[in-house]
């Protein structure tokens, strides 16, 4: 009786087995967008950008040629397709195309660029311009094509619903610059240098520093997970990283009237932090980091989903040379 009520209770197991596959398909979710039996729900991918560590530097184009989503590609984009991404800045974005996919959660998405041609078919593909006019190649290793791998959270496309995935292509983090000369970092580092989320998981900081002055000119503000900040070897390029900064989640600008945004940020406390790049005939400056006050604790700056945080801040001038 014993070894029959064990065999019953194994025969139930499969059951239950084989009816959760045939929910899902015979051998589970096929989390392929392309699906044509799937309900559907519009997916949306649009990219923006942080800025880059040269004052030097007026434009910077990338020519990306196709967007996988599980290794399937993502039509809704029409590639190739030539983007300056020093104009997608302080929450600036380019929606690169949308279509209807397949329901379900994804976990995998791959961004395709190329350094070879620009969308006309003219070399180079990914390059940046100088503001005396001059171009300057991007050169990728290998082939001169990458595919910069991501894992978007929450990433869930709903029967009818619409999501859309932003991609931030952190130029300071993806450009190194040496002798005044500028090329792509690693391909590995290259991954580290975007991100992407689920927009609708993400919120902003708004700012403002209230004695901003042209002496001021240039500087750069950048948000860190909480804790993440250590100032020795984040102002210093060293180890495995080319670039200063480089746990920086995001970065932006400040405006001539002291305001800056770091935008899509995922949900979380982060601390606030500036620097004033100040040239040093390389392109890359010489980095002073600014003390900033502030009412709010810029050590634990909380962000929401879909909200706005503001935060005024002043800069503390005192022991800062020629200010």
């Amino acid at each position: 009786m014993k070894k029959q009520t064990q065999i019953l209770l194994a025969l139930t197991v499969l059951l239950a087995a084989i009816s959760m596959s045939c929910e899902e398909g015979m051998f589970g979710p096929k989390n392929d967008i392309n699906d044509p039996d799937a309900p559907k729900g519009t997916l949306s991918m649009s990219i923006t950008d942080a800025p880059i560590d040269a004052a030097d530097v007026s434009a910077a184009f990338v020519t990306f040629t196709e967007i996988k989503i599980n290794g399937q590609t993502f039509t809704g984009f029409q590639g190739p397709k030539t983007v300056n991404l020093l104009a997608l800045q302080n929450g600036n974005s380019l929606n690169l195309g949308s279509m209807d996919v397949a329901a379900g959660t994804y976990s995998n998405l791959e961004l395709v660029i190329s350094s070879a041609t620009d969308e006309a078919g003219n070399a180079p593909g990914c390059y940046i311009q100088k503001t005396d006019g001059t171009k300057q190649a991007l050169e990728l290793s290998g082939n001169g094509a990458a595919e910069i791998s991501l894992k978007p959270k929450n990433f869930t496309i709903s029967e009818n619903g619409s999501t859309e995935i932003i991609m931030d292509f952190d130029l300071r983090k993806a450009i190194k610059m040496n002798n005044n000369k500028a090329a792509f970092v690693s391909r590995g580092q290259l991954n580290s240098a975007v991100r992407a989320h689920n927009k609708a998981m993400t919120g902003e900081i708004n700012g403002t520093i209230q004695n901003y002055n042209d002496n001021l000119g240039g500087a750069v503000v950048y948000a860190y997970k909480q804790g993440e900040f250590n100032e020795n070897a984040e102002i210093n390029a060293n180890g495995n990283s080319e670039v200063k900064y480089a746990k920086a989640v995001t970065s932006a600008k400040v405006g001539a009237n002291g305001n800056f945004t770091l935008a899509f940020l995922p949900e979380g406390n982060y601390e606030i932090h500036c620097d004033m790049p100040e040239e040093n005939g390389q392109g890359i400056g010489l980095n002073t980091l600014l003390g900033l006050e502030s009412t709010v604790d810029l050590s634990n700056v909380g962000v929401n989903a879909g909200a706005q945080t503001n935060l005024s801040l002043t800069v503390d001038l005192d022991g800062l040379i020629n200010l």
